[in-house]
Parts: structure tokens; C-alpha cells; sequence
């Protein structure tokens, strides 16, 4: 029937419907329901349920939905779909049926709540009205930020800081916030990774007297098949809140009494930032793994990309962020070389090897690596920049030397998850070198929720952890991101920058700092593997301002001729002190 259930009615006769609506909806107790579809065996979640016995426990008279049955037939007030019910027959199914049901039913003044879904299954939710849309991507993002801090289905979650961020710890791998909601229109955004609604985590849409609520947050895995807490507390904390805030805001919606939704404009991305005349750049290739298994034709593009354009962007170095290959075979490192061989003479290059180039088929479960068979200390030493290396004859912890912009500069490029013994020989090259501003690129040192590694205090809640590896009981050990803050990068003066891969999720982070001497540092995670053919051929421009005090990062594919704009992938950092201070 669509819109014609409500154009039949004059006011008086709409309100009469509103109030059969409502009765039809609620039970005799005033107790509005729920017709639920759940999950109970998900992988994904590791079959932990929760969004039903939430809903009760919120006040709610829950009931299963019946996929028989069109939405307007359920006599719920609210449909609920479970996290990654869309990878299932029965929520496929319903929707081919009864897909178009669930428009009516918002129509007529119900509220229709979904959670998280992979955007591999349902890239799209399917249910919308025309002039609404929300789509969902890959990226799982924190911090959670409050948007709409008044709004009845936030009001009361325990939030900190100014704007208002919900806090959640990593459960199930992820920060409380899985598949975010990217594309949108016609909805409002009460939930989002940034200010700038770039990833909507809470979604509401609005359709004749009812509701849309889309949510990327996973509050319904909560508890494990035998009826315990299987989620951190807080978990539970924030489901309680965000389903007791649902039951107020469905009998709103049914009573006729919500307000109009406020819809919030679509983010675009800001535009490019120009290249400044009188720069230079550095170049970053993080994971090129990918590359060299399958996909060789992008790490050619992105080497002679540099080399075509050296002279324009005044390129000075390029720093290879590891896991050059994905399994440490003959045939990946010489994919790997023939790319890199494309600088030789022309634009000198430093290697911070990964775990994915040790041990066998690249598990890092040691050291083993075919890395100097394939780049030899003695092709590097011809280079002037070159410094020198930590062993004799292996490439897998070197340092180099340039001048640019009127400062020295200092490479530090060390192995996944450095062993004590390079710690301290970075120690001594850093110490030997107190006027250079210094750079260290390694494998793993930042993680993506905008914080470091910290094994200490953050145990496996970090997923792909340098002590989580084989390498880890090897002899000299590992450390990770907050270890090498500790003993090495925040205890020399000069350094200005870190960077690494590694890390999936959205692969982009950024942590900035003073160290002990008060320089400021900033800290860079940057991986682009989990894209289409393994990233797609991006790279990280860093340009470095003729003021000597600004660098510019930009993400650019050479295989697509195309910059990314949005925040994560460009932006602009400021150093302190400038590049011509004196030390």
C-alpha cells in the first residue's frame, strides 16, 4: 500500500489509526514488542547473542520474527534484525519476500533496528525508502563519537572528553564498532567515528510516522551460549543503556510524539592540497606484499612513478614501511627487486623488512629471510646516503644520511619487531648523530585505533603484535611500538616522524607527542593492503614545506592517477621545532 495507508485518512481518522496503530502494537500492559530476528549461531561473533534478551530486559515483549509473515502483520511496534543476520538464509529470504513490508510498516509508525552487517553480503541496506540510502564499508573505527549528545537514544551513555566519545575496549578484534556506515542520505547522524560524520556508527532515518536505526555497533554479542558474559563489561554497560533509551524512543514514535528528524548533509570529502614549489618529498611504500604474489604490475607502477617524478616532487628518499612479500619465496623477492631496481641511481631507498619476509612461507616464526639475498649491503654502500648497517652484510637494520630543506636528516629502517640488541645499536647510531632530525620506520609500532603497540597493557587486545609472533622467542626477543617509544624515539632530541604498516582494519592512525627533549612526534600508521588487489597501487606522499615547519601527507595511486582527500589520507602536520632550528 505504501504511502496510500496514510493519504485514505483525514486528521481526525489518522489519529484514530495512530491510536489503533498503538494498541495493535503494545501489549495490554502498555509493554510495546518486538518481533526479533537473531542469530544464534554466528562465527562471525563467535556465536555470542544478546539482542533479544537485551530488548526483555529493556522492557520490551519480545517475540521471534515470522518470516511468513509481511512486517505490518509481526503486531510489533519494533522489527530488529541481529549483527550479521544478512549473512543468513532466513534474514535473505524474508527480505525477498517481505523486504518492501518494512517500508510500510516505518510508514505507519514503526521503528525498524539493524546492527552491525558485512558490507561483503550487504554492501547496501536493502529496506529504505526512496531518498534515504546507507551503505556500510570495511572500516572498524574508534573512537566513537556522540554527535547528537541530547538525543533520546544516546542520552545517558557513559561518554568522556569534550566532543562526548564512548569508550569501548577491543572485543571480538574489534573497538565496539564493526563494518562501519559510510555512504548515506536522508538520515541523521548521531553517531560517528570524527566530527565530521565521515563513518556513521548510529544512523536515523525518518518515513512517514516511523523510524529507521542503523547502527554499526555490535551491542547484541554479548553472551556466550550458556548464558555468561562473554563480552567486557562495558559492552554490557552500553547495551543496557542503548536498549533502555529504544524502548522510550519506540513508544515515542507510536504515540506520534518523536520529533521531525533533522537530516544530516552527506559528507564530501575536502579538496586536494596542492603541491607547494620549493618542497621536497619522501615517499612511502607500505605492504607491497600483495604485489609481489599477485598484483606486480602496481609496485611497478608506483617505482617508476617516482623515478618519472623525482625532478617535480624533489623526491629524496623512498621508505619501504615492510613486508616487501607475503611469503619469502624466490619468485615474490624478485618481483620485489625488479620493482626497486627501477630507483637504482636515481632515488635511493631504505628497507624496514616485515613479518611477512621471515621465516618460512613468511610466518615469522624466525628470522630466516631471502631479504639479502636479493638487495646486497654492498649495491646499498655505493649510495652516499647510505650509512651503514647494525650485521655485516644484512640489510634487515641500516641507517642513512641526507640533507634536504636545509637540515640533516636521519633514516633509522629496522626489522619487524626489533630485538634489543638493534634497539641499542639505533641507540648509539642516534646518539652519533644529535643535528640530524630523524626518522625510524619499522613494521609495527602503531596501531590503528591511533594508539602504539603496547604488549604491557594491551596484551592481544592488538591484534598482529610483534610478541604474539614466533620471532618473539627467538633469541634477543621483540619489542613493539610503546617499547621503542620508551627506549629509543622519545628519548633522543630530533626525531620528528615514525611510521609503519602492518596493521588491517583501516590501516590509517596518527598519534602525535613530545619527547623528552620537546620535540614534537608525530606517529604514523599507513597500509593500504586490504583494498582492491591489495591496495591498489596507493603510496604516502610526505612533503616537506619550504617554511621548514609544515609537512603535507597524501595518499596517491600511480595504477589510478588518483589522490585521496579525506582525513585519514591527507593532512597536515606541523614540527616543532622547525627545520632550521638550531639544535
Amino acid at each position: 500500500m505504501g504511502y496510500a495507508w496514510s493519504r485514505g485518512f483525514g486528521r481526525q481518522g489518522l489519529a484514530m489509526a495512530c491510536a489503533l496503530w498503538a494498541t495493535m502494537v503494545t501489549s495490554q500492559a502498555g509493554t510495546p514488542r518486538a518481533a526479533v530476528l537473531e542469530r544464534t549461531h554466528e562465527e562471525w561473533l563467535q556465536n555470542a547473542t544478546g539482542l533479544a534478551r537485551g530488548l526483555e530486559q529493556a522492557g520490551f515483549s519480545v517475540q521471534a520474527l515470522d518470516i511468513e509473515k509481511p512486517a505490518t502483520q509481526q503486531g510489533a511496534a519494533l522489527i530488529a534484525f541481529s549483527s550479521f543476520s544478512s549473512e543468513h538464509a532466513d534474514y535473505k529470504g524474508y527480505m525477498q519476500r517481505h523486504g518492501p513490508s518494512l517500508i510500510e510498516f516505518v510508514e505507519r509508525g514503526g521503528v525498524v533496528l539493524q546492527l552491525t552487517q558485512a558490507d561483503q553480503t550487504e554492501a547496501r541496506v536493502p529496506f529504505l525508502p526512496e531518498g534515504m540510502r546507507a551503505e556500510r564499508c570495511d572500516d572498524d573505527i574508534a573512537p566513537l563519537v556522540v554527535r547528537v549528545p541530547d538525543h533520546p537514544l544516546v542520552a545517558g551513555l557513559v561518554t568522556i572528553g569534550e566532543p562526548p566519545t564512548l569508550r569501548l575496549p577491543t572485543y571480538l578484534g574489534r573497538p565496539g564498532n564493526w563494518e562501519s556506515l559510510s555512504g548515506f542520505e536522508g538520515m541523521r547522524v548521531l553517531m560517528s567515528v570524527d566530527q565530521a560524520n565521515r563513518r556513521p556508527i548510529l544512523l536515523e532515518g525518518q518515513h512517514g510516522k516511523g523510524r529507521y536505526v542503523l547502527s554499526s555497533l555490535y551491542l547484541d554479542a554479548l553472551y556466550a551460549p550458556d548464558g555468561t558474559l562473554a563480552a567486557p563489561a562495558e559492552y554490557e554497560a552500553a547495551a543496557r543503556s542503548l536498549f533502555g533509551n529504544l524502548r522510550g524512543y519506540v513508544q515515542a514514535v507510536v504515540a506520534g510524539e518523536s520529533p521531525e528528524v533533522t537530516v544530516t548533509p552527506p559528507y564530501k570529502d575536502p579538496e586536494l592540497l596542492p603541491f607547494v614549489p620549493g618542497s621536497f618529498t619522501l615517499i612511502a611504500l607500505p605492504d607491497t606484499q600483495m604485489y609481489a604474489e599477485r598484483y606486480p604490475q602496481h609496485f611497478h607502477n608506483q617505482t617508476q612513478w617516482i623515478v618519472d617524478h623525482r625532478e617535480k616532487f624533489n623526491i629524496q628518499y623512498v621508505l619501504h614501511l615492510g613486508d616487501i612479500t607475503n611469503r619469502n619465496t624466490p619468485e615474490q623477492w624478485e618481483v620485489a627487486q625488479a620493482a626497486l631496481r627501477r630507483l637504482d641511481g636515481k632515488v635511493p631507498y631504505a628497507l624496514a623488512p616485515g613479518n611477512h619476509d621471515y621465516g618460512p612461507g613468511g610466518n615469522a616464526s624466525d628470522r630466516t629471510t631471502l631479504l639479502n639475498e636479493y638487495f646486497s649491503v654492498a649495491e646499498h654502500t655505493k649510495w652516499p646516503t647510505f650509512g651503514g648497517v647494525m650485521e655485516p652484510g644484512k640489510l634487515d637494520n641500516s641507517y642513512h644520511v641526507f640533507e634536504a630543506g636545509g637540515a640533516k636528516f636521519l633514516v633509522l629502517a629496522l626489522e619487524w619487531g626489533p630485538r634489543l640488541d638493534t634497539v641499542a645499536w639505533a641507540n648509539r647510531i642516534a646518539a652519533e648523530h644529535p643535528e640530524h632530525r630523524k626518522i625510524l620506520i619499522t613494521h609495527a609500532y602503531m596501531y590503528s585505533d591511533e594508539t602504539r603497540y603496547n604488549w604491557k597493557t594491551r596484551g592481544a587486545d592488538q591484534r598482529w603484535n610483534p610478541h604474539l609472533y614466533g620471532t618473539s622467542k627467538q633469541p634477543g626477543g621483540v619489542t613493539d611500538g610503546q617499547e621503542l617509544w620508551e627506549r629509543l624515539v622519545s628519548q633522543h632530541s630530533g626525531f620528528i616522524l615514525t611510521m609503519n604498516g602492518h596493521v588491517l582494519n583501516d590501516g590509517q592512525a596518527l598519534l602525535t607527542e613530545e619527547g623528552a627533549h620537546g620535540d614534537r612526534i608525530h606517529q604514523v600508521l599507513c597500509n593500504y593492503q586490504t583494498w582492491r588487489e591489495g591496495g591498489e597501487g596507493y603510496l604516502r606522499i610526505i612533503e616537506f614545506l619550504p617554511d621548514g615547519e609544515t609537512v603535507q601527507m597524501k595518499s596517491y595511486s600511480p595504477s589510478l592517477d588518483r589522490y585521496l582527500t579525506a582525513p585519514e589520507h591527507q593532512f597536515v602536520l606541523k614540527l616543532k621545532p622547525g627545520l632550521r632550528a638550531k639544535r
